[in-house]
């Protein structure tokens, strides 16, 4: 359900505090800050990753919050589209099966692109399970904009995401402000 942030508006002096008013502008703005958008999701099935160099947008099958229904686990389930616009702080993370080969990067991504300075990488140099992070701040229009967490590697050949345990690949967004 889209829903918009309660603007304030500027009373002249004399004006009597109505319930009306009261509402508008104190009620609604409360009842919004108590339950701002957010969402949580995260990865509870492996997802192969090519080992073409290219940015993937993980999947995220499985939501532990999402009130404003922004993500389904069925259609597109790598995108979370904000339904309130604003500027929304982002965290995700990707793990990865033991390999030693290549790299493995991470990036918030806006509408299938990236968000600048929101990449990460490392280079795995022993064949244990690896864990990456990035965080970011993306703009949203609350209609057609939307975000994922992508990651790439460059293995010999195509790893699998590790799930369960804190290694699961996860999205988390926060709406911060208009």
């Amino acid at each position: 359900m889209a829903r918009t942030v309660p603007v304030a508006t500027t009373e002249s002096p004399g004006l009597f505090v109505t319930s009306a008013l009261w509402n508008a502008q104190v009620r609604d703005f409360n009842n919004f800050a108590l339950g701002p958008p957010v969402f949580w999701g995260y990865q509870s099935s492996a997802q192969s990753i090519p080992n073409a160099n290219a940015m993937t947008a993980l999947t995220m099958d499985t939501e532990l919050l999402d009130p404003d229904g922004g993500h389904s686990t069925v259609t597109n389930t790598s995108r979370y589209t904000p339904t309130v616009a604003g500027l929304y702080f982002v965290a995700g993370n990707a793990g990865w099966v033991a390999n030693t080969a290549g790299d493995r990067r991470i990036q918030v991504g806006l509408n299938g692109g990236a968000v600048i300075g929101s990449g990460a990488s490392m280079d795995p140099t022993q064949a244990v399970l690896h864990g990456i992070q990035t965080t970011s701040f993306v703009t949203c229009n609350g209609t057609t904009d939307y975000i994922e967490i992508m990651c790439a590697h460059s293995s010999t050949t195509a790893l699998s995401t590790t799930v369960g345990g804190l290694f699961a690949p996860s999205m988390r967004v926060f709406w911060i402000s208009r």
